[in-house]
């Protein structure tokens, strides 16, 4: 069973739109055997280049029914169906904001007819619906109204289906793609990625925080989560409602940060990882400049790193960025910085803007907390550190990470500025 789609929206922001027109054909393959069609009442403006293109005014929505009183229609219309339209993403997505609204989690299998055009008909200079309707000779007597393009885009797809020889199609609708409603809720959710680099929060329906994760870059994090197909993994997808980003501008904060909220919150679906750094970065202060090698900590004997790391890959990457700097005496001070780290520092890196640094506070030899400032804001006593920092519980690995990213340039010691008091 198919139910073909199409939806007019109010415009506006993303997110914050709202459906003011839905045409649905529930199709067996041969006919029309249910439809809906109908204006909504949007409960907010129409934009003017909406109504342009539609002809759809704010005085014409006015009775319309509320979204509300027509969502059982839609749930009736839609049961086991997958759901058909011309970009179909959209269509999609406006229905499970509007069922959002409503505190119910819309979850189809969907068909976009761009993709099987594309594929079954090759050669169109365009395959938006204009142009395939004036190729193909499909009916629309109005353009921007949901009827008109729901019927065309069931004709459309009645097209496809005759020259799908394959008969993809139909074996799509027996199967329905196990999983595919998955990857349409996958792409909902990075939408609302606005920050790519920092800490991720998978919650259900209720607000439970289901996965905690850290990465720099969240949306290919995601990605490869959800690649598996495990019982595991299939249970967070169908669960996972909604995600949350918070920025932290670098790497180590993000690690920092989900250590010490997984700790305090236990996700279900995190698994406990033990830091583990069986590898060092040792330095030969004999040669000039010193030369520096990673090495398994088992095999170096009594030799004492300047750092221990996790893996061959990190250590490799650092050493790297490292070799491309160009000023040998700062080499050899940030080497002889590594060797004997000072008790008390401030070592800055990477903000959440461009105009903001993240700043790790160093005592004792131990990450003791974090702060953030802006560049035009100087900080001027260890007294002003301490009002502005946000403790961490001190963790040993921390401060071999730090060295990691001062040993590849990513981060570097920050001294206070002088006061003028």
């Amino acid at each position: 069973m198919f139910c073909v789609i199409d939806i007019e929206s109010s415009g506006g922001p993303f997110g914050r739109e709202a459906m003011i027109e839905i045409a649905a054909f529930r199709y067996d393959g041969e006919e029309i055997v249910d439809q809906l069609i109908s204006l909504v009442h949007p409960h907010r403006k129409v934009q003017p280049y909406v109504s342009k293109i539609t002809g759809i005014t704010e005085k014409m929505l006015i009775r319309a029914p509320r979204f509300h009183e027509i969502a059982k229609r839609i749930l009736e219309i839609t049961e086991d169906a997958v759901i058909v339209g011309h970009n179909v993403e959209f269509d999609y997505r406006m229905i499970r904001q509007e069922f959002d609204r409503l505190g119910y989690q819309f979850e189809r299998s969907t068909l976009d007819t761009i993709a099987l055009a594309e594929q079954l008909i090759p050669g169109l200079k365009s395959y938006g619906l204009d142009n395939l309707c004036e190729e193909l000779g499909l009916s629309r007597p109005a353009k921007h109204r949901a009827e008109h393009d729901a019927r065309a885009t069931l004709e459309l797809f009645e097209i496809l289906r005759d020259k799908d020889q394959s008969k993809g199609i139909n074996s799509f609708e027996q199967s329905i793609l196990e999983g595919d409603y998955h990857k349409d809720k996958i792409r909902d959710l990075l939408r609302s990625v606005k920050h790519n680099r920092g800490i991720f929060y998978l919650h259900d329906r209720h607000g439970k925080l289901l996965y905690l994760g850290a990465s720099d870059n969240i949306k290919a994090a995601i990605n490869r989560l959800f690649m598996g197909d495990g019982e595991r993994i299939v249970a967070l997808k169908d669960q996972s409602h909604s995600l949350k980003v918070e920025a932290t501008g670098n790497w180590l904060l993000a690690r920092i940060k989900k250590d010490e909220e997984l700790e305090n919150s236990k996700p279900p679906f995190n698994r406990l990882q033990k830091t583990d750094l069986k590898l060092g970065i040792f330095a030969d202060f004999r040669n000039e400049p010193p030369s520096l090698k990673v090495m398994e900590l088992k095999e170096a004997g009594k030799k004492k790193p300047l750092l221990k790391v996790g893996s061959f890959t990190a250590a490799n990457r650092a050493l790297r960025m490292y070799q491309r700097g160009k000023d040998k005496d700062n080499k050899l001070a940030l080497l002889n910085a590594l060797k004997d780290f000072p008790e008390q520092a401030l070592v800055q890196a990477k903000g959440r803007q461009s105009a903001e640094r993240a700043v790790f506070v160093i005592e004792g030899k131990q990450i003791k907390g974090y702060l953030f400032y802006k560049l035009n804001d100087k900080l001027k006593s260890w007294d002003r550190v301490h009002h502005l920092m946000t403790s961490v519980h001190p963790e040993e690995h921390y401060l071999d990470l730090l060295k990691l990213g001062l040993l590849s340039g990513e981060f570097s010691f920050l001294d206070l500025a002088p006061s003028k008091d």
